[in-house]
């Protein structure tokens, strides 16, 4: 069915937000229990990590495997698929929080279940959208998948302050049940072609044709970039706001809304001046705020005000790069979102979890340190933006994504 280009459809985009929160919640509302439970199970704080590791583990995992599932079988079986197994974990957790092992396995199996979020929410909005009209769909969900990250530790830490851990997963549990609800009756089948046969066999290999596919690395560089220096942030901030410049962690809370703002600020900002601006042009000056942004943190003083206005106008930059990523990286493979997306996500979590602990754990401890960071992200992210002109006459010619090009 033809879409008319001045009508917004905003049900596939509201659904979506509402996919991908799930997956969002999971990953950041236990952080602030992490103490808790670490002094209730008798465990210390590295093997209480494990709560945090094993999720985004089966988060960025599964991911290869409901992207391509969900091109062959359609969007709804495999809501309803990863769903399921994400509320089986979270029973196992909140059955069993007096054992350790039961509550990993629980986390891991949350994860192997929300995998399924981030493929969907893109996905959906790829059937759904086209041109103009999905980059906007994309810039709102991005405050969505970025915000909820910095608000859900807000919400988790005052439910465990005042109820206990254990109430974070009863909290989490009416929520995924709401959800499931609600995509039960509501979400549409939004396949854009006939459902075909599953075939894991090819996974792996089309996996590597999309690695060997220069636009699908290009596009999403945008993306891996900003994600990572945001989760490095989120995760030093609390050392250096709260151990070294005593701010309480309620004071801390209330003070990372901030950013928050500055993301919803940059998504608007992407909507007002995308018609008269091109992706390119908005593109360029979020890179040169990141730029900047790192500059500050290299010659201001070291202090909270600092700090927050630094992540805030890096945070101005992703809402507006965010967006632009998704929808270069989705706009050629309409057969193949599902996939795209997958692969997208899962080296997005990849590097946030992997890459992130490294750069914490042996160079990003200080603000000057994490200026230094955002320099090389906007200088990284120049250099994939430079290196369309030049992959425009190297560029191989890959069956089955070309199938999709055109």
């Amino acid at each position: 069915m033809k879409r008319d280009s001045n009508y917004f459809n905003k049900t596939p985009l509201l659904l979506a937000m509402m996919i991908i929160a799930t997956g969002q919640v999971g990953v950041s509302i236990y952080l602030p229990s992490l103490p808790l439970m670490s002094a209730s199970l008798g465990v210390d704080a590295s093997q209480i990590q494990l709560v945090v590791t094993l999720f985004l583990v089966g988060f960025g995992a599964s991911q290869l495997f409901y992207g391509p599932l969900s091109d062959a079988i359609g969007r709804r079986p495999v809501f309803l698929l990863g769903q399921s197994i994400y509320l089986i974990g979270t029973v196992l957790c909140l059955t069993f929080t007096e054992s350790y092992i039961a509550l990993i396995a629980g986390r891991l199996l949350q994860g192997l279940g929300a995998g399924s979020a981030s493929v969907l929410s893109r996905s959906v909005l790829r059937d759904s959208y086209d041109g103009p009209q999905l980059t906007k769909a994309l810039s709102y969900m991005s405050v969505t998948a970025s915000i909820l990250p910095i608000i859900a530790p807000v919400f988790g830490g005052w439910i465990a302050h005042h109820l206990g851990w254990e109430a974070v997963f009863s909290f989490v549990l009416v929520y995924l049940l709401a959800i499931f609800t609600v995509g039960w009756w509501i979400l549409p089948e939004t396949l854009p072609y006939a459902k075909r046969r599953f075939k894991p066999s090819e996974l792996l290999g089309n996996y590597g044709k999309l690695l060997g596919n220069w636009q699908v690395i290009q596009s999403a560089s945008y993306n891996w970039i900003t994600y990572l220096g945001a989760v490095v942030t989120l995760s030093l901030f609390p050392f250096l706001m709260q151990k070294q410049l005593g701010m309480s962690a309620a004071e801390y809370g209330t003070i990372m809304l901030i950013p928050s703002l500055g993301l919803l600020i940059g998504t608007v900002a992407l909507n007002l001046f995308s018609k008269r601006l091109s992706q390119e042009h908005m593109l360029a000056a979020a890179i040169a705020i990141i730029f900047m942004s790192g500059v500050s943190l290299l010659v201001s003083d070291f202090n909270s005000t600092n700090l927050v206005l630094a992540f805030t106008a890096f945070a101005f930059a992703q809402g507006i790069s965010f967006p632009i990523s998704i929808a270069k990286l989705l706009a050629p493979h309409k057969n193949q979102v599902g996939a795209v997306s997958a692969l997208s996500g899962s080296i997005q979590m990849v590097l946030a979890g992997a890459v992130g602990g490294l750069l914490i754990e042996y160079w990003v401890s200080s603000q000057s340190a994490l200026g230094g960071l955002y320099i090389l992200s906007a200088m990284s992210m120049l250099f994939f933006m430079l290196s369309v002109s030049f992959h425009k006459w190297v560029k191989p010619r890959n069956p089955i994504l070309t199938r999709d090009e055109h």
